[in-house]
């Protein structure tokens, strides 16, 4: 499907292998929405046309249960600007609806899906993972994946405390993706999955927040022929980071062990970092552990004031096709034109896709830990 600009949406379905649409199918196309999120499982809508025309149109709709647009069959969409794909989305079929409306051209089909994390969470298991740490236990959970073309992309943990047989055997109580998110949320890491870079295969990424390495092209503000955000607005969340404070048990050695986690351990964005310039007025929790493991203790306080170091919110909307490439969540975009305490590198959130004939809309949500831009210059859009 052309958008303009050299924009083009290539949508490819089926229950087996993702193979494109049929012409008859691939021109009922009406708007595509992405929605990809640091926090929240990825998700996609395609609309289509399902007005009944042509010689089969008194015996059935164009959607019907033998076409590649069923639930739990497999959609990828690519993304091409000029003669670049770029794989948009990877997921499976969880909801189709038929409206037939009333009137000529009002008859739609709609799809809903989520990306495919979703067949790691089809079945409850209660199954134990005998002398493997989480890092270990993340890899032999993603294991049998690979055959569903979802490949592993795991960083081992920043504390490690490997469980003696003999002292005890670490558990799984729900899905593979329950399980796995809760062995992240104890090191402050995220999952989630990486679509692409060939239709069909994606990647599950478990590990930190994506702080480091090369930002994608800038999100340009009031910069005349530069610019490609359309609108943009900055907020400062003062209640959310965070101090933790407490005190431990350690069951191993008997001995109580004071807990303190004051700053976060993740590469700052800002050059004047919100908690810091304010410390006498941020939250002071104090540690609600559960365990008496001290390592693990230590773990979940510095995750707490990690995740709680982003004061900074940016959201906005920006045109997809003067932007050049695919904005993806989850790492870093530069900012520029907005003044120098708004400038700079964002961590990015939530982006959302909005795909039709004639328009590419990108909503985007950023966040950092304060205010002053730290690099003196960004990649601009290669267009």
């Amino acid at each position: 499907m052309l958008l303009g600009s050299g924009l083009r949406l290539t949508v490819l379905a089926g229950r087996t292998v993702p193979l494109p649409l049929s012409v008859d199918l691939a021109q009922r196309w009406r708007s595509t929405r992405v929605t990809e999120s640091d926090a929240e499982r990825s998700a996609f809508s395609l609309v289509f046309d399902a007005g009944r025309a042509g010689p089969l149109a008194p015996v059935d709709s164009p959607f019907g249960p033998t076409g590649p647009l069923v639930p739990f069959a497999r959609v990828v969409l690519v993304l091409t600007f000029g003669v670049v794909p770029v794989v948009l989305f990877d997921g499976i079929v969880t909801e189709t609806r038929l409206d037939p409306g009333t009137g000529a051209g009002r008859a739609t089909f709609t799809v809903t899906g989520e990306d495919v994390g979703n067949l790691l969470d089809r079945e409850d298991r209660d199954v134990e993972h005998p002398a493997l740490d989480d890092y270990l236990t993340v890899l032999k959970i993603l294991a049998p994946y690979a055959a569903r073309g979802i490949l592993p992309k795991a960083l081992p943990a920043p504390v490690t405390d490997p469980p003696l047989p003999i002292d005890r055997i670490p558990t799984q109580h729900g899905t593979d993706l329950e399980h796995l998110a809760e062995l992240a949320e104890r090191h402050g890491y995220v999952t989630y999955v990486d679509p692409g870079p060939v239709p069909g295969i994606s990647s599950f990424y478990w590990g930190p927040p994506v702080r480091l390495g090369l930002p994608q092209p800038a999100l340009a503000v009031d910069l005349g022929s530069d610019s490609n955000v359309r609108e943009v607005s900055f907020r400062t969340e003062a209640t959310r980071p965070a101090t933790v404070t407490g005190a431990v048990h350690d069951r191993r050695t008997g001995v109580t062990l004071p807990v303190a986690a004051v700053v976060s351990t993740r590469p700052p964005l800002a050059a004047v970092p919100f908690a810091l310039a304010n410390a006498g007025d941020v939250r002071r929790r104090r540690l609600r552990e559960g365990s008496s493991d001290a390592v693990s203790a230590f773990a979940r306080a510095q995750s707490e004031v990690d995740r709680g170091a982003d004061a900074l919110v940016a959201e906005g909307t920006a045109d997809g096709a003067r932007y050049g490439a695919v904005l993806r969540p989850r790492g870093l975009v530069g900012v520029r034109g907005a003044g120098w305490s708004h400038d700079g590198l964002w961590y990015v959130r939530q982006v959302e896709h909005d795909l039709a004939y004639g328009g590419y809309r990108v909503g985007f949500t950023l966040s950092r830990d304060g205010h002053g831009s730290i690099t003196p210059a960004l990649p601009r859009s290669p267009l």
